[in-house]
């Protein structure tokens, strides 16, 4: 039986950002890339973030379970849970997996968003889950001690960047090369302007 320690779900994080302050939701307010930041085959777990992290927004609880253990499948990617434990129709979970990337000394988590349900990915090898894969949601994420914190993107910066020809894409999903992608949000400094902090529970 697979041992099942729960990782951080930055991509649901930011659905929870925006679902949490009543706005529509869109893409899951990461950068939307059809690329992710670096290779998904040569991936590696980052265990800094492993384990329980609570938020409150807008006076609501909100848990981020953030897991390894090779929950998917025979790779390293990490396993996502965010949940609201209120009752219905307040209570919702959402599933996720990805992977980190570390450029220069920023870490950011790509979310994975597949073609199928994360249940019929378990057992997956690293091929079969890149392959199943849709498009990718990049956040950035710092750890301090006990504090996680977590800044989904700003479509507006996206979407201008790409009707400016700075990276390539449509409307605010970018489809550029992996070394664009990585040099846009590390260098765009208005990308990122808005976090959310999460700290560890005991």
């Amino acid at each position: 039986m697979l041992q099942r320690r729960y990782t951080l779900p930055l991509i649901a994080l930011v659905t929870l950002l925006h679902l949490g302050f009543g706005m529509q939701a869109e893409a899951d307010y990461g950068v939307e890339s059809k690329c992710p930041l670096t290779d998904p085959l040569q991936a590696s777990v980052d265990d800094r973030p492993v384990g329980t992290w609570r938020a409150v927004i807008k006076e609501k609880t909100y848990f981020l379970h953030v897991g390894t253990g090779n929950i998917v499948g025979q790779s390293n990617w990490m396993e996502l849970v965010l949940v609201n434990p209120g009752d219905k129709p307040t209570f919702y979970l959402h599933h996720k997996i990805g992977f980190p990337s570390t450029i220069g000394e920023t870490s950011f988590f790509n979310v994975a968003n597949p073609s199928v349900l994360i249940s019929q990915l378990r057992g997956s090898s690293a091929k079969e889950l890149v392959a199943s894969v849709e498009r990718y949601d990049v956040l950035k994420y710092e750890l301090n001690g006990d504090i996680l914190d977590v800044w989904p993107a700003d479509q507006k910066v996206i979407r201008a960047a790409i009707e400016a020809g700075e990276v390539k894409g449509n409307d605010a999903t970018i489809d550029d090369t992996p070394e664009n992608l990585a040099r846009f949000v590390t260098s765009t400094p208005k990308l990122f302007t808005n976090k959310v902090r999460y700290t560890r529970v005991k």
